[in-house]
């Protein structure tokens, strides 16, 4: 451990916390050594966190409370993980139509946070959650970058597709010695210059989303024959599904190894460990059930239904919420790492098609989430390439929208997407499933080629 990294750790972190009213610093000691408990020890742990929290919902949450009752359940018999199925799994759409019900009556105001989920399935939904749960969350987030050799202090590159306006995140990117890069636009120019700041900043570790990296390791090849830097050791990705052969591509390039994440609302965080078998879930901050569906019996892969209980935001609990995400297993062996968390082979259900524009523009699902994630007139979106000159925008709208939230949104992705595109935005009462059961958020004529 460098000075640098001793200082990070030990003095910037802690000192942090006490101005910012977080306990990172703390839950990020705990957490190195309980990600070496026994499976024994890890289920006595969530055993009772399940226990504490289902009283605290069923007394403070009229949510939970009217649940309960409505089953004829008391707190006392949620007593184990194995006692959650006397529970129904509860769903985005039942949280957003209970809103005002979901918020706990005993959280005081200045511990609150307000949140919101990525909305990756078109699904925009804004929470609270507490500091004391973001700590944890946070920590969850560090630990999972220490299994690829990161320490607090390392310099890393933050690739990001919004720009960072907030002086404190600026504040902290220099406190973490983090060199936050915006490409609002994923267009060649600003890959082109994303490669050369690259170049240029020689990080320890880039972080980013999947497809712009593609992009970006794309672009690093043609321009120079491959990285050049000499100081980077590894790569945190999250988002869109990493697919086998892109991840070889991508690795190939950069001359080091990616290391994968997943996350959701009340959920775990899910990294991929250092010896890269499986992905674990930090099953300290969440208890995750896997259950078998349609969608497992019709796919080789046999991927299970991600259900989650979130064990410490105790402002807004989710207690057997619906991720929508699939998890494929792996073997009930311990890992080589030396954990005894859950192995997970691989995660589905982030699957979203890239579009490209005449101008050779190119359009995420993180483009569109991000945005629509504060837009309360709308509870759903799809997008579709219908044609390399047409994207439909399909909405679902809530009782706040009308014609002037629909004007604003066709000006927005219009100015942002360009003038080579017609962008229409499509009311509907509802966004069709697929025949496996999933939502796509985003989707591409397959007529129309990438290039790639």
């Amino acid at each position: 451990m460098s000075l640098l990294n001793f200082i990070s750790e030990k003095i910037i972190l802690p000192v942090s916390d006490v101005a910012t009213g977080f306990n990172i610093s703390k839950h990020l000691k705990n957490l190195e050594r309980s990600q070496y408990w026994t499976k024994a020890q890890i289920d006595a742990y969530q055993n009772s966190k399940l226990a504490t929290l289902v009283h605290h919902a069923y007394t403070n949450v009229p949510f939970y409370h009217d649940l309960f009752d409505n089953l004829k359940l008391k707190p006392e018999d949620i007593r184990t993980k194995a006692d959650l199925g006397k529970l129904p799994i509860i769903t985005k759409e039942d949280l957003k139509k209970n809103k005002d019900k979901f918020l706990a009556r005993n959280i005081a105001k200045k511990e609150l946070v307000y949140s919101s989920s990525s909305g990756s399935t078109g699904e925009p939904f804004q929470y609270y959650t507490t500091k004391e749960s973001e700590s944890l969350l946070k920590a969850a987030a560090i630990r999972a970058w220490y299994w690829m050799g990161y320490r607090l202090g390392d310099k890393y590159i933050k690739v990001s597709m919004n720009p960072r306006n907030s002086l404190l995140k600026k504040i902290q990117d220099l406190l973490n010695n983090s060199v936050y890069l915006s490409a609002n636009q994923l267009v060649p120019s600003e890959f082109a210059r994303l490669a050369e700041q690259i170049l240029v900043e020689d990080p320890k570790f880039i972080r980013c989303y999947s497809v712009p990296l593609m992009y970006l390791a794309q672009r690093i090849e043609e321009t120079y024959g491959g990285y050049k830097g000499k100081a980077l050791k590894a790569i945190n990705t999250t988002g869109s599904t990493l697919h086998v052969d892109v991840r070889q591509k991508i690795e190939t390039v950069f001359k080091v190894k990616i290391f994968d994440a997943y996350s959701c609302e009340g959920g775990a965080v899910f990294a991929q460990c250092p010896h890269h078998r499986f992905y674990h879930p930090s099953e300290e901050y969440a208890i995750s059930e896997y259950i078998a569906d349609n969608v497992t019996l019709a796919d080789s892969e046999k991927p299970y239904r991600h259900i989650t209980t979130d064990l410490h935001n105790y402002a807004s609990p989710f207690i057997r919420y619906d991720t929508q995400d699939y998890l494929v297993l792996g073997d009930d062996v311990p890992c080589s790492c030396g954990r005894s968390y859950t192995n997970i082979k691989s995660i589905k259900g982030r699957d979203g098609d890239i579009l490209r524009t005449p101008s050779g523009k190119i359009l995420v699902v993180e483009n569109f989430v991000a945005y629509f994630e504060w837009v309360n007139e709308v509870e759903t979106i799809q997008v579709e390439q219908t044609r390399v000159d047409e994207i439909v925008i399909r909405v679902v709208p809530n009782d706040l929208f009308n014609e002037s939230v629909r004007s604003k949104l066709i000006d927005h992705w219009q100015n942002y997407i360009g003038s080579d595109v017609k962008v229409r935005i499509e009311v509907v009462k509802e966004i069709q499933l697929t025949k496996s059961g999933k939502r796509r958020t985003v989707l591409r004529n397959p007529e129309i080629k990438l290039n790639v």
